[in-house]
């Protein structure tokens, strides 16, 4: 609907200045509380824009995902399959590469002006409690984190359910942890002249993952 209203008006600027702000406060407010009264005044415009577009915040959120995570979803999907193909080897090499189908895009895809934008809402998606948020982003990565899920369990045959659950929810914990409150911990513990590698923060994300599911 709102693409259809977009070719027709011509008005894609509008609408991108729009998503931007609403965009930069679902970073900074969260889903309830980045109200379309805030989003319009930082973009500038009347409320009714949001209704004309998207015909509710929950659809605007949605667009924010898709416009923002579709391709990393599409690559940590197509990753994913590819390891699905792979023929065998061990156990331990095979998680491995699972880990870095679902860690790497959002960290090293993201081209340098909007990579720190991209882990901002990446983050706080993962990590906001509204049932909204959780509705849209199950519904948007849903494909990849089924597969996920099962080709992790199958390189852990050895684990009762209950032991992989903890497990995995665990590893995806500290992954979705990094990425919304990193700069808390660094905050707190006064990490103060790091400068942060994303690919050094990819590997060692990676790390700690795969030691928490085989230790």
């Amino acid at each position: 609907m709102a693409a259809e209203k977009l070719k027709q008006s011509g008005s894609e600027d509008t609408a991108s200045r729009y998503l931007d702000a609403a965009e930069a406060l679902f970073i900074e407010l969260g889903y309830e509380g980045a109200s379309i009264g805030a989003i319009s005044a930082r973009a500038g415009m009347n409320k009714a824009t949001v209704v004309y577009y998207w015909g509710a915040k929950e659809n605007l959120f949605r667009a924010v995902c898709e416009r923002r995570f579709g391709p990393i979803q599409t690559e940590q999907l197509r990753r994913l399959r590819a390891c699905e193909r792979a023929p065998k080897r061990s156990h331990k090499a095979a998680l491995e590469e699972i880990i870095r189908a679902l860690v790497e895009p959002p960290l090293l895809m993201p081209g340098e002006d909007d990579a720190e934008t991209t882990r901002l809402l990446y983050g706080r998606v993962l990590t906001d409690p509204s049932p909204i948020v959780l509705k849209v982003t199950a519904d948007l990565f849903r494909d990849a984190s089924l597969l996920l899920r099962k080709l992790i369990r199958k390189r852990l045959p050895g684990l009762d359910e209950e032991a992989f659950y903890w497990r995995y929810t665990a590893a995806l914990g500290a992954f979705a942890f990094t990425q919304g409150f990193g700069e808390r911990v660094a905050y707190a513990a006064e990490f103060k002249t790091l400068t942060l590698d994303v690919r050094r923060a990819a590997d060692e994300i990676v790390g700690f993952m795969l030691a928490g599911l085989i230790r």
